[in-house]
């Protein structure tokens, strides 16, 4: 019998998770799926999401529900998510984050790093009601540099889906079959980039103040980046040579909206 064959362990996780009044109201944690609020003495409420597996593979099944209302609050996670190879079907990860009555989020996870033959099904789904404020970065690195790791092939699907008030009013996406690293390195995709991420912005809370924003954007032989601002959100694309130089880039973004304060501690562990 080939280990293709065999009959894998699989891990899963739920986590369920309400803050109300800049209070925990429910935490309810199954399987690899923890969290953590750590006391930083910071105006910033600040939730660490931990998943104990060290890390996702094929077949893998997680689930996160969020609510957070009249609440100000970072989310990052304990460490980047690593997604192995892996044999059968993809692994699936969940994540539903609703945001009611004046609240502001900081989504701010770590990053997600495919490895070679990597297996992944991911959707995020954000429901804002209109008073409330989003800021949303994500980053995905193919491969360490760093460790010589060369990211050739691997399947990845990622859905995102942002609504206010019921109505969608943007959606990202990526679905590849089997994409490999000759496509990516293209200069109509990644053009022999390694490491890529998002930054979206919804609410008048963040978007009060974008004038300057264009002096913060960085562009130089390692990395480029540029936004768009539009219909009441904008959007920031970062392209880079790994993530070392890719993290500075996001760095001096979120330093701009977080207006002089510092950047939560949490996103800096």
């Amino acid at each position: 019998m080939n280990i293709s064959q065999k009959k894998l362990e699989k891990s899963k996780g739920r986590l369920e998770i309400k803050i109300k009044d800049q209070n925990l109201q429910k935490l309810y944690q199954q399987g690899s799926l923890k969290a953590l609020m750590p006391d930083f003495h910071e105006n910033l409420k600040q939730l660490m999401l931990i998943n104990t597996a060290g890390g996702i593979t094929s077949g893998d099944e997680y689930n996160y529900d969020i609510e957070i209302e009249k609440s100000n609050l970072c989310i990052s996670t304990q460490a980047a998510e690593k997604i192995y190879s892996g044999f059968d079907n993809p692994a699936n990860l969940e994540i539903n984050l609703n945001l009611l009555n004046n609240s502001s989020l900081f989504w701010l996870p770590k990053e997600l790093i495919l490895f070679n033959n990597c297996k992944l099904k991911r959707k995020i789904n954000f429901n804002l009601s209109k008073n409330s404020n989003l800021l949303l970065c994500e980053n995905i690195i193919l491969g360490r540099t760093s460790m010589q790791e060369v990211f050739e092939k691997g399947y990845f699907s990622d859905f995102w889906n942002i609504n206010v008030d019921n109505k969608l009013i943007h959606t990202e996406a990526i679905n590849t079959n089997f994409f490999e690293k000759k496509y990516l390195n293209s200069f109509s995709t990644l053009n022999n980039n390694s490491a890529v991420a998002t930054i979206i912005v919804i609410g008048k809370k963040f978007l009060n103040n974008v004038n300057n924003l264009s002096e913060n954007l960085t562009n130089n032989e390692n990395t480029t980046s540029n936004y768009s601002h539009w219909d009441n959100k904008l959007i920031v694309r970062f392209l880079s040579k790994d993530s070392y130089n890719l993290k500075f880039a996001i760095d001096k973004i979120l330093s701009y909206f977080s207006e002089g304060s510092k950047i939560p501690r949490i996103w800096n562990i």
